[in-house]
């Protein structure tokens, strides 16, 4: 099942969203604190920012036409871990996405919707009480 528009985000800088928006993109390279090298372009259900590793004050809004379970075996799985990440090969994603960058209202928007979705995954429906 394909699914039309499905939204992940990509924070970077404003030069790689300049190079981004205007020819696709680029796939990165590092361990990512394994032993292992990896390669690909990190994309989040939510906004990330520093504390998850996300650098950068450009926020890239990411719409790709894909059924979200066909995505397994590219996301990054981490105990504890409040929010959903995937490092895709940049091929893969400039072949079936859209990009572009919020803006600044919408970006606030962005943000703040994912801190409640992470307020909601760890304390349930409560108001953060236990």
């Amino acid at each position: 099942m394909t699914v039309s528009g499905v939204k992940f985000y990509h924070r970077t800088t404003r030069e790689a969203a300049d190079t981004i928006l205007a020819h696709g993109f680029r796939d990165a390279e590092g361990n990512y604190l394994t032993a292992n090298i990896y390669r690909g372009v990190w994309i989040s259900e939510m906004p990330l920012d520093v504390h998850e590793g996300a650098k950068g004050d450009v926020l890239l809004i990411v719409e790709v036409a894909v059924d979200v379970t066909d995505m397994d075996q590219w996301e990054w799985v981490e105990e504890g871990k409040l929010y959903r990440e995937w490092l895709v090969s940049a091929a893969w994603l400039n072949e079936r996405g859209s990009v572009r960058e919020l803006t600044g209202d919408e970006a606030e928007a962005a943000v703040a919707a994912g801190w409640e979705t992470r307020r909601f995954r760890a304390f349930g429906d409560e108001e953060g009480s236990a």
